[in-house]
């Protein structure tokens, strides 16, 4: 234990600091992503020493061992290096206080005031709430209301699992650590719930995380070494032939003829459900080859997105037009809800053995209509919006190795007759 020299007692600005504080990389715990651990050392004058783990990781390249930071620019390097400093000024501070308290310093107590500090006590829940009253003010701007929606259902699910096995109706943000994690994810497959769907319930808590680990609310990262679920993806769409025998099948019931031409429209220009529906007279212009185009920007990737008008969505449109009662919208007003439920009824009555969704339309766009056509997957992912082309190569793989199949099978066919 170290005391402040006689004669310094009330003079703190020449306060002798026996705190050292050193910040290295821990190669040797490197996890899967080749990230590893950033430690920090304290020792003093004396033969005290301490380390523990600062909750923060960096790839081993990136490390600057002299000056005990991470090199370059990048958002990740800024907010490592501050949170460093974070570290060190809060330290100092604790080194301060005890100097100030009664002239006394040991190591063991600074790490311990550190450790388990008195600071405002921030919840998950609380959290959840802060940023859903943020994003309700930013929808329009930054957020979509179908955004919104996704990450209030989130929350319901933290709740709930909240209440069901801590029987209680909040927890401390510095309780969520791997181990809630995973116990949260397996308490949602139990619950029967698809692995894309868990996926995405566990990205948006992951956010949530985020948020309150750059606060400086938790010191780690519970994500770390978190990995998703292996998704089993089907691709459902309609092949040429189903297709065709559902636009040449005409209903008597009006609902049904109009939910299969709002159907058809997305397979002919892949638009999802919002998009399709938003879709107002001012966004089909002429484009510079003389045809229409639809100009919008989507919703899921803040990306503007230009497909041009084949003529049978051309049709779909006057029919619209005649028989819609559009109002100011292309398409007549129909909740995605009644249009699925509607899609399940015409389904059975052309004979389409699928589940048929409006998704599954611009499933169909992007495959019957254009990859079977052989229209590059460049342009492929462009119609589709997609911010990046593997994205669209991820998503149509199975297509995408039945077309090198296909022109494998014509090359062979030219090779033998040379």
């Amino acid at each position: 234990m170290k005391s402040i020299p006689a004669g310094y007692e009330n003079d703190l600005l020449t306060m002798v600091e026996i705190l050292r504080i050193t910040y290295y990389l821990y190669e040797f715990k490197r996890n899967r992503r080749g990230t590893a651990p950033i430690y920090c050392k304290l020792t003093t004058d004396g033969a005290e020493r301490q380390q523990f783990s600062t909750g923060l990781y960096v790839t081993p390249d990136l490390w600057d061992k002299d000056a005990q930071c991470v090199r370059g620019t990048s958002e990740d390097a800024v907010l490592i290096n501050r949170r460093l400093q974070d570290i060190t000024i809060e330290l100092k501070g604790i080194e301060r206080k005890l100097y100030e308290a009664d002239g006394n310093v040991s190591l063991a107590e600074i790490y311990s005031i550190y450790k388990h500090k008195t600071v405002e006590e921030h919840t998950l829940c609380g959290i959840f709430r802060e940023r859903l009253n943020k994003m309700e003010q930013l929808v329009g701007k930054e957020y979509s209301p179908a955004t919104l929606q996704k990450f209030r259902e989130v929350f319901a699910h933290v709740e709930r699992y909240i209440r069901t096995s801590y029987n209680t109706q909040d927890i401390p943000i510095r309780s969520v650590d791997y181990r809630f994690v995973k116990q949260f994810e397996e308490a949602l497959i139990v619950q029967g719930l698809k692995a894309i769907t868990i996926n995405k319930i566990m990205q948006r808590v992951r956010q949530m995380v985020t948020y309150a680990f750059k606060c400086n609310y938790i010191q780690q990262d519970p994500f770390v070494e978190y990995r998703p679920l292996k998704e089993r993806k089907r691709l459902v769409f309609l092949t040429q032939e189903e297709l065709h025998k559902l636009e040449h099948h005409h209903f008597a019931q009006k609902r049904l003829e109009t939910v299969k031409n709002i159907y058809l429209f997305s397979v002919y220009t892949g638009f999802a459900y919002h998009e399709a529906q938003a879709l107002q007279p001012k966004h089909i212009t002429k484009g510079f080859d003389g045809r229409n185009w639809i100009t919008l920007v989507r919703q899921k990737t803040d990306r503007e997105v230009s497909v041009p008008l084949l003529p049978q969505a051309e049709k779909l449109i006057a029919w619209f037009r005649e028989f819609g009662s559009t109002d100011d919208y292309i398409q007549p007003r129909i909740s995605n809800q009644k249009v699925n439920s509607y899609l399940r009824e015409i389904a059975d009555v052309v004979g389409i053995d699928k589940k048929l969704t409006h998704h599954t339309a611009r499933k169909t766009f992007a495959t019957t209509i254009l990859l079977y056509n052989d229209v590059p997957i460049e342009v492929v992912s462009k119609l589709l919006g997609h911010s990046n082309i593997s994205v669209t190569q991820q998503s149509y793989a199975q297509v995408l190795n039945k077309n090198i199949s296909n022109h494998i099978e014509r090359l062979e066919k030219v090779l033998d007759v040379q």
